[in-house]
């Protein structure tokens, strides 16, 4: 399969605007497009660095061709230091001798582009919650800590990194934290949700939901759009996705990545 180089407007012709490339890429990128289908590999944090990729072929596509668009990617930018490249799930991949497979995961890339009105203060007022902004920076350790004890450790909601946009937390009738989540700013300059953590006692009360619908009406409102990332495997996070007005655009098997380096 032959695979030819074309920059971010000629990709969002040949994807048929698909919404990774349109929300999730900027004119910062790497891509090919081929008969069968397009690849790219763009930041995926704002600057040069965080840089990841994705391959996505039509069913008729030879098992070989991420392997080949990802080889194409490669040789069209030699110095490229991928961190991870996505395949649409029970695609194979061949890696290039430039890059160590460390591991990798199954997510899907949901987005929403429906007009979301805020949520109601006098609705959280009845369950006896306030949503509060906090501030990357200053409320970076509150933040990790709150993530690190109630979810994962490490914590990938990157408080103090400067990735976040905005931080709203959950906050009960005598002030304490419940839930945290965060807008991030991908590479495109597009919203991202991140860092959804939910005390675990308090879990199944609509905590989640209420605090995931004030991040998507903040998104949409200001961007046109919410995206977000979420494990495949988590049905419940994607049916509470999918009731909030999200898509799924692509069930991706990522590989996480890692420079090969000069021989031994």
């Amino acid at each position: 399969m032959t695979w030819s180089q074309v920059d971010r407007d000629e990709l969002l012709i040949r994807s048929g605007k698909d919404p990774f490339v349109r929300f999730a890429t900027s004119h910062e990128l790497v891509a090919v497009a081929g008969p069968h289908g397009w690849a790219c590999a763009s930041p995926w944090r704002p600057g040069s660095r965080h840089w990841g990729g994705a391959a996505v072929v039509g069913p008729d596509a030879p098992a070989d061709a991420e392997t080949a668009a990802l080889r194409a990617i490669a040789l069209a930018a030699p110095d490229l230091a991928l961190e991870w490249f996505s395949t649409e799930d029970g695609r194979d991949l061949a890696l290039p001798p430039a890059y160590l497979g460390t591991g990798s995961g199954r997510w899907s890339f949901m987005w929403c582009e429906r007009t979301a009105a805020a949520v109601d203060p006098a609705g959280l007022a009845a369950q006896g919650l306030e949503l509060v902004e906090l501030a990357d920076d200053a409320d970076a350790d509150l933040l990790d800590a709150f993530g690190r004890t109630h979810g994962e450790d490490p914590y990938m909601g990157f408080p103090g990194h400067g990735f976040a946009s905005l931080w709203l937390a959950a906050r009960d009738e005598v002030g304490q934290i419940v839930a945290v989540g965060a807008l991030h700013e991908l590479g495109s300059g597009m919203p991202h949700l991140a860092g959804l953590v939910v005390r675990p006692e308090l879990r199944g009360q609509g905590i989640g939901a209420l605090l995931t619908e004030a991040l998507t009406a903040r998104a949409v409102q200001e961007a046109g759009v919410s995206t977000l990332s979420v494990f495949t495997s988590n049905a419940g996070a994607v049916r509470l996705y999918e009731r909030l007005g999200y898509a799924t655009a692509h069930r991706f098997l990522t590989r996480e990545l890692a420079p090969a380096g000069p021989p031994g």
